[in-house]
């Protein structure tokens, strides 16, 4: 570990009945103190793995190509990465509290993290574009199939951008405790200098601009749809097409503001992270702060819940998935390709 880009802070552990304790030791003692968010952490995998796949696999295959699935899609895949790899990592990070010696595997879990953040927050932006200008300014330039692609691409590079400097500034924590011991944190929070200060400050600002602007967006969308409701001679094909109008609308504000409530918190408390005091923490305290760092995996579980709470389709591909699976027959059945075919052409339930 390079010592030079670590910084040193005195964290006065509880005094142990032992004359003398290793830092494996200490590190064992504070992990049980963390009991509750590895639990909480580990919760999480077990359910967004397999509830994001099945996002996967039925947008990816059960739904007709649409600007909409293509961004929900890419949202999924998002959510199943993260499941799959950034939860480890903190779980990781959590059991080895005191132990986590490697800067450069810190600096990754923190690049991989903010990473996420950032690019879900573009997907949610685009798809609150899309909708916008679907509903209010129906007549003007829409996002396609044909160029959605790039603005997809467009806020990926802009969050690998904005991400780099957590690289740069993310440190490793030296900790005096107990017994002469030296440990070592991979801190979420932390405060090393000016410019990881403005850096955080930065992201803050960016999260909490992004919130506004759906929240803006999806109040004007409410307003018009509203608008549009109100009216009483409208074909009843128009009446079915406002219907599916009002589900995608509703997914994308659900999605949104779930958003805005789970990620908020993590720049909140980085950017207020000097102000923290450890020390004074009790066992409960502690897991409430970890937990609420890390408040932004909720986001990347809860979708496929979202899925399933609004969408009618979603909810009776899934229940033909999982009787597919239960009552599996040899390939080439009849009578699974029949069904399957009359979940695909249900025009009723066509996402657009």
């Amino acid at each position: 570990m390079d010592s030079e880009e670590s910084s040193t802070i005195v964290v006065p552990t509880k005094t142990f009945p032992r004359e003398y304790m290793s830092l494996n030791d200490i590190n064992d003692q504070e992990v049980l103190r963390l009991a509750a968010p590895i639990v909480y952490l580990s919760m999480l995998m077990v359910i967004g793995v397999p509830g994001n796949m099945t996002v996967l696999i039925i947008y990816g295959r059960k739904y007709s190509k649409s600007v909409y699935r293509t961004i929900i899609w890419n949202i999924a895949l998002m959510d199943f990465l993260f499941s799959i790899v950034a939860l480890p990592f903190n779980i990781a990070e959590l059991v080895h509290f005191y132990t986590f010696t490697e800067l450069w595997a810190c600096k990754m879990i923190a690049v991989v993290a903010i990473f996420f953040v950032i690019y879900s927050s573009h997907l949610l932006v685009i798809m609150a574009i899309y909708r916008f200008r679907q509903v209010c300014m129906p007549t003007k330039k829409q996002i396609t199939l044909n160029n959605v692609k790039y603005w997809i691409g467009g806020g990926l590079m802009l969050a690998i951008l904005f991400d780099f400097p957590q690289g740069i500034f993310q440190p490793i924590v030296k900790v005096s405790l107990s017994h002469n011991v030296t440990g070592y944190v991979c801190p979420i929070s932390y405060k090393t200098s000016v410019n990881a200060d403005i850096y955080n400050g930065f992201l803050t600002s960016l999260m909490a601009f992004y919130s506004l602007f759906l929240l803006i967006a999806y109040l004007l969308i409410g307003h018009k749809m509203y608008l549009r409701y109100k009216k009483q001679n409208i074909a009843h094909s128009s009446k079915q097409t406002d219907q599916i109008s009002n589900k995608i609308t509703k997914i994308a504000f659900a999605i949104s503001i779930v958003f805005a409530v789970s990620y908020l918190p993590i720049f909140i408390i980085k950017l207020l992270a000097s102000k923290i005091d450890h020390q004074t923490l009790n066992t409960v305290e502690l897991a409430v702060l970890r937990i609420f760092e890390r408040s932004y995996a909720v986001n990347h579980v809860t979708n496929t819940f979202i899925y399933a709470f609004y969408d009618k389709r979603f909810r009776k591909t899934f229940r033909s998935i999982c009787k597919e699976f239960v009552h599996r027959k040899p390939a080439g059945s009849q009578s699974v390709k029949s069904s399957e075919y009359k979940i695909t052409k249900d025009s009723s339930e066509t996402v657009v």
